[in-house]
This record gives structure tokens, C-alpha cells and sequence, in this order.
């Protein structure tokens, strides 16, 4: 993304997410209060997938000026602040009851401090899939490595390796911890190996060149990404 890009998205703000964001951890909070048995969890991650699954459910009111945050706070109801509680509380549900693999402590953080430029990476995306049935296969272990080690993603809450899930129609995603850059661009030589019990195991061997840049990113870049060619795994002949 140029400097110019980065900057325009700067000055646009969703005030949507700020309405968001107090009403779920004010009802957290109310919740906990009242201990509720199916609250289970209401850690900061926990937290931000209830904000994310809310933001993807209710309408953005995106604003660049003082006018605009006038216009929409006098536009507020009683009725659409009920609307958006009632939805923040189907998602606090959704997300107690799916457990996720940073939860049980055993994954850490990438704390690695950065100085200076640095080579930020794509997001890389692709599929796994049965090469019989071409149909999405559920719990392959898919491993990102980079030179034959394995990589180190921006935060716990990316997994490497990643089991892939019907649900998910097969998926896999990896977003690379930034890296200090020495030269103007490097080349990093990729391999992604898929595994899976019943099935041979597939490589796939890819290149991506990166050039410096003065920022480290810490989140998704959905203009920066790459897509794997889908990857199709055969059972083994014994299985």
C-alpha cells in the first residue's frame, strides 16, 4: 500500500466501531456481574472476536470531519442501539462456545522489537482439497516454512501450522511477522507442506520478493495478499 493510501484510510473512521466496541464491554462486564454459566471466557481476545463479529453485522457510518460525527450521533434511536446490544450478545455466545487454540496457553505472542525499516509480507490464502472427490478436506495440518524454517506469524492469534475445516470450505491463511530489512528488497524462498492422516503428503514450493518499507504491519492488508494455487491431497494406497 503507497504512503498516500495508508494516510487516506487514516482519515476515514467508522464510528460504528466505537459504538461497538463500548457496547461490548459494557455488556462483558454485565455479564460477568451476573454470571451467567455460559460465559465462559472473556479474555481481550475473546472480546475483539465479539467486536469483529458485530462490526460484520451492523452498518458502518464512516466519517471525516467533526459534521460527520454531529450528523450521526443526532441520528441515534433508542430502537438501534437495542438492535446492536441484541446482536452483541448472540456473538459473546458464538465465541464461548467455540474454543480456540490460543486459549489454552500453550501458544505465545511474536514479542521479536523491530528497529527501523523492515520487509512486510502478504497475506498468503489458499485451499486444500480431496483429490478424489475435489471436495474441501477437513483437518489437514497445513505448515508455512521459509529457507526450511518454520515462520513466525504477528500475533498468537495466527496459527502455524493451521488445521484446515469444512466450514471454512478447506481454507488456510498466513500472515508473516515483519522482518528487519538490510537491503532494498530480498527474495524468500517458500514452502507450504500439507498433511493429513489417510493421505500423501504435498509441498508446494513458491518465491516472493519484498522491498522495505517503514512501517511494520500488525494487521490484514486485504490489498496486499497472495493466493496458493489450491492444493489437492490423494489418499494413500494402503489407507
Amino acid at each position: 500500500m503507497k504512503k498516500t493510501e495508508r494516510e487516506q484510510i487514516m482519515k476515514i473512521h467508522n464510528i460504528t466501531e466505537d459504538e461497538v466496541v463500548k457496547s461490548v464491554n459494557n455488556l462483558y462486564e454485565q455479564v460477568k456481574k451476573m454470571k451467567l454459566p455460559w460465559l465462559k471466557c472473556d479474555c481481550p481476545q475473546c472480546r475483539l472476536d465479539t467486536i469483529c463479529y458485530v462490526l460484520n453485522r451492523v452498518t458502518p457510518k464512516y466519517i471525516v470531519s467533526g459534521r460527520g460525527v454531529n450528523h450521526v450521533l443526532s441520528s441515534k434511536n433508542v430502537q438501534s442501539t437495542v438492535d446492536m446490544e441484541t446482536i452483541v450478545v448472540e456473538g459473546m455466545k458464538i465465541v464461548n462456545s467455540v474454543s480456540r487454540p490460543y486459549h489454552n496457553g500453550t501458544v505465545k505472542n511474536n514479542d521479536t522489537k523491530i528497529e527501523g525499516e523492515v520487509y512486510n509480507f502478504p497475506t498468503f490464502i489458499g485451499a486444500v482439497y480431496d483429490g478424489i472427490t475435489f471436495e474441501p478436506l477437513e483437518c489437514a495440518n497445513v505448515t508455512l516454512m521459509a529457507d526450511g524454517k518454520k515462520c513466525d506469524m504477528i500475533d498468537f492469534t495466527w496459527q502455524n501450522p493451521c488445521m484446515t475445516r469444512l466450514n471454512t470450505n478447506g481454507s488456510y491463511t498466513f500472515l508473516v511477522a515483519s522482518e528487519k530489512a538490510e537491503d532494498d528488497s530480498k527474495s524468500y524462498n517458500f514452502t507450504i507442506e500439507v498433511s493429513a492422516e489417510g493421505y500423501e503428503t504435498v509441498t508446494h514450493n513458491f518465491t516472493v520478493t519484498v522491498n522495505k518499507e517503514n512501517y511494520i504491519q500488525d494487521s490484514v492488508n486485504s490489498t496486499y495478499s497472495l493466493h496458493i494455487p489450491d492444493l489437492f491431497l490423494f489418499p494413500l494406497e494402503d489407507a
